[in-house]
């Protein structure tokens, strides 16, 4: 069964061990279904590891790590930040601007960013479901052993990969830390940073840690993105929905 959720090519490279935690994980949240509401809903185009699914180990270029699904099961469907319907949020808009600005490229008319996945971005959020009645906090907790599995198995291929941070609770994740980051370029491992994109004012105007890393608007991630796949002899990706 975990193999048809998290697809084979993610399935083969896990251990028994982390097969057993992500098997165990999702067990625990499908316990959770039978007493509440948990998202993202199981199915076709949505799911707890749709974003491994949809993106296998071996295609992954680009890590763009999120924080939780959205709150409505319209829309929430297991990749950071994508929306399945309906009016696109604030912080999207905002990162289709961005892209625009860096890329030129039209503007987007689709939140869901199933393109981007199926190119090899892999839309990874911090938490993996959402429930009304669990603190994010939570749920990152319940989350983390899952989480380390899958980025640790990324930093450890030998293939190059841009992992791309927006905020202080993506910047802040331990495998991520700035002293690891000379070390990770060698390996062709390249992580860029910024604020949040957010639309409290964090996209414009807010720097994180002490101003080492810069407000989502002045970073040209999406660019810097393109130039660092085509610098390591792979394809770009479109950025257009």
């Amino acid at each position: 069964m975990l193999k048809d959720l998290i697809g084979e090519s993610w399935y083969s490279v896990l251990n028994e061990e982390e097969r057993v935690c992500l098997a165990k994980k999702y067990t625990e949240i499908e316990t959770k279904r039978k007493m509440q509401e948990i998202l993202p809903c199981e199915a076709e185009n949505s799911g707890i590891y749709h974003a491994l699914k949809i993106t296998p180990f071996d295609k992954v270029k680009v890590l763009i790590m999120g924080q939780d699904p959205y709150p409505n099961k319209e829309d929430a469907h297991g990749l950071a930040f994508s929306k399945l319907s309906g009016k696109i949020p604030a912080s999207l808009k905002n990162i289709f601007e961005k892209i625009n600005e860096d890329t030129g490229v039209g503007v987007n008319i689709s939140g869901n960013l199933t393109p981007w996945a199926k190119q090899g971005v892999l839309l990874l959020n911090r938490a993996l479901s959402f429930s009304k009645s669990e603190s994010l906090a939570s749920r990152n907790k319940f989350w983390l052993p899952v989480i380390d599995i899958i980025i640790n198995k990324l930093l450890k291929r030998e293939k190059p990969l841009v992992i791309i941070l927006w905020g202080n609770p993506a910047n802040d994740i331990e495998q991520f830390s700035f002293e690891r980051e000379e070390e990770y370029k060698k390996h062709n491992i390249f992580i860029l940073r910024s604020s949040h994109p957010s639309n409290m004012g964090n996209a414009k105007n807010s720097t994180l840690k002490d101003g080492k890393i810069g407000a989502f608007t002045t970073t040209p991630n999406f660019k810097k993105t393109n130039e660092l796949l085509k610098s390591l002899g792979e394809k770009e990706i479109d950025w257009r929905t």
